[in-house]
């Protein structure tokens, strides 16, 4: 009998161990990224199940294709596992399934990637050398010298049994999970909220889940979707003809347009200060001569930049799992660009990356640019930012003047800026900020770079502002300068900046200013986001803005609202409204959320916020039908 158990646990021994390390593995992960361990018992269960399934069918394999089927899965969790923890480490979020279409992006950040790299890594390779120290020992002769294959039917026995433990595994977690959710199980239905989930069930379980819904999408737009969108267009109030007495209309009348898309500019870095220096001295400047949107917030998914420029141009919402511009670069838009040509406008992309980059080379044609710059158009005199082929903004801005001046007039140009992206490494002799007094000595070294960074595009805008009045562009253009999303630094913190009450939107709040000659400054605290700065332009033109946008004229919005949902579920997380405002708990349960008065944020029944989230839920759940069905044009216009 000795024996015969002997044989079973021979050739089981190598893959249990490596089933426990993975346990262990998935257990540093998340606590090495500040999760809690609520879900323990459900996260052990699973994850040993989850191993097991892994590692144990080894067992079919002979000598030699044993060992290389356990390095190959080895390798495997360990590239997802380190992958993982990279990106999070990086953007506070998950890879998913989904976003793996994007790895051609993956070279803009390895300046990043070299920056995040720790001795933690090492335990998340620790399973690739163990595998590969056993296979030395044995193929050496100096281990398990008398290891023995089991018979045919033995290895159906062991598989079975393996495979009834690991499901009692996932059964008994279900279980758990259908007691506490009422008899509907939230583990692999309807995740709300990502953190909570691979907080629950581990990284490797989420992805894999992740990664069988994505493969089993299908029809993207159902029958349903399209009838709920035709009634919800026939819900929707006819935009009417904005009054020559509105706020602002007409005063850029003919002016020229030019948009400055700023790379990870938050809005805690504006008016504020570091040990007595200005962080922004010139856009804090700027926001004195114009028009300043204080409480303006960031819609991005997983493109961040991308969906910063589809959300601006389009005045639609980002799509939680996929990027617009390269999932759904064909689509029929009626962007700003093209409404711009409709009027006699000229309108220009200028970039310094490559033409490939976010797929813009595929979609600035559908969105109506008549020209595209980028990369190859500017000459660099030195690598600052993200790469080392990444162009300065000093450079990027000053060489973008002439082209400006050789538009036809009048023109609309959008400019994006990336020296401020992550890894934030600036050379020695741009980093003018002093970071040896107290204040700075409390940032962590990410936070100094980022600082230093974001000091350095100020300087840039300040010149380009400067050259723009030399030029005689400025008084005749409107210049909105906006933030495209957060630094993904949490430098808000530190600056004791942004609405702890709305804990989803301190960190995605991103100033917006619009310059404009003659303009009366003004700072504006209306609640807005990129949705709205489509039809503010529109406004200050004069010109009438079409059907097919969800955002609001700010300086007229009769209820303006801003919206942050949830990466990954595309739930709602928070609404912030001029009156009332919305915070969804972690499980996603209308009635268990927060409605608060605003702006004196008292607590009031949540029924009160019932007919504000309805309708944002509607308009979210509307704009992604339109993307993903590529129905914009049921809006008729």
């Amino acid at each position: 009998m000795q024996i015969r158990v002997s044989r079973y646990i021979q050739p089981l021994l190598l893959p249990v161990v490596l089933a426990a390390l993975f346990v262990i593995q998935n257990l540093a992960f998340n606590n090495w990224l500040g999760f809690n361990n609520h879900y323990l018992g459900r996260f052990l269960a699973v994850n040993f199940s989850l191993g097991l399934v892994l590692y144990c069918p080894s067992l079919f394999f002979g000598k030699r294709g044993r060992y290389a089927y356990l390095f190959l899965i080895s390798c495997t969790v360990s590239l997802l596992l380190v992958s993982q923890f990279l990106y999070f480490e990086y953007s506070q979020s998950f890879l998913q399934a989904s976003a793996l279409k994007y790895i051609g992006q993956a070279a803009s950040v390895t300046g990043t990637v070299k920056s995040l790299l720790s001795g933690n890594l090492l335990l998340f390779i620790a399973n690739i050398f163990l595998v590969a120290g056993v296979a030395i020992l044995v193929w050496a002769k100096k281990f398990n010298r008398n290891e023995v294959s089991l018979l045919p039917r033995e290895k159906i026995i062991v598989f079975l049994c393996i495979a009834a433990l690991a499901s009692s595994g996932y059964w008994l977690v279900i279980q758990k999970e259908k007691q506490e959710w009422g008899g509907s199980s939230r583990l692999y239905l309807n995740a709300y909220d990502v953190n909570a989930l691979v907080e629950k069930i581990g990284i490797a379980n989420f992805f894999l889940e992740d990664s069988f819904k994505y493969l089993a999408r299908v029809d993207l737009v159902s029958a349903a979707d399209k009838n709920f969108l035709a009634d919800w267009i026939k819900s929707q109030q006819p935009e009417t003809a904005k009054p020559a007495s509105a706020k602002g209309y007409g005063e850029a009348k003919g002016k020229n347009v030019i948009f400055l898309q700023i790379e990870s500019l938050e809005n805690a870095v504006i008016n504020r200060k570091i040990d007595g220096q200005e962080i922004t001295p010139n856009i804090n400047k700027a926001s004195q001569e114009g028009l300043y949107f204080s409480n303006y917030y960031t819609q991005v998914g997983p493109g961040n930049t991308a969906d910063a420029e589809f959300s601006t141009l389009n005045s639609l919402y980002p799509l939680p799992d996929d990027v617009v511009f390269i999932d759904y670069a064909h689509n029929y838009y009626n962007a700003l660009p093209k409404l711009f040509t409709s009027h006699g406008y000229s309108a220009y992309a200028l970039n310094g990356d490559v033409p490939t980059f976010w797929n813009r080379s595929n979609v600035y044609p559908n969105l109506g640019y008549q020209e595209k710059i980028s990369e190859d158009s500017y000459i660099k005199s030195r690598p600052i930012g993200k790469g080392p082929s990444s162009l300065g903004d000093e450079d990027f801005l000053l060489q973008s003047l002439p082209k400006l001046e050789s538009f036809k007039q009048p023109f609309f140009s959008v400019l994006i800026t990336e020296s401020s992206h992550t890894p934030f490494e600036l050379p020695e002799d741009l980093q003018t900020l002093d970071m040896s007094g107290p204040a700075a000595q409390h940032l962590n070294y990410t936070q100094q770079q980022y600082l230093e960074s974001i000091h350095y595009m100020d300087k840039a805008i300040g010149e380009f502002i400067e050259s723009l009045k030399q030029a005689g562009l400025y008084n005749n253009s409107v210049i909105a300068i906006y933030g495209d999303h957060q630094s993904f630094t949490g430098i808000s913190d530190p600056l004791d900046a942004g609405d702890a009450t709305f804990p989803a939107l301190k960190h995605s709040q991103v100033p917006l200013l619009i310059l404009n000659s003659g303009i009366k400054p003004a700072e504006i605290t209306t609640p807005a986001s990129h949705l709205d700065l489509f039809p503010t332009i529109m406004n200050m033109l004069g010109i009438q803005p079409p059907k097919d946008i969800l955002g609001q004229d700010v300086l007229n919005a009769k209820n303006p609202v801003v919206v942050r949902r949830n990466l990954s579920s595309g739930t709602i997380n928070t609404i912030l409204g001029n009156t009332l405002a919305f915070i969804a708990n972690e499980n996603g349960v209308f009635e268990d959320g927060t409605c608060l008065k605003m702006p004196v944020k008292t607590a009031v029944p949540v029924a009160n916020c019932r007919a504000l989230f309805d309708r944002q839920s509607n308009s979210v759940k509307a704009s992604d039908i339109i993307i993903r069905g590529n129905l914009l044009d049921k809006f008729g216009s």
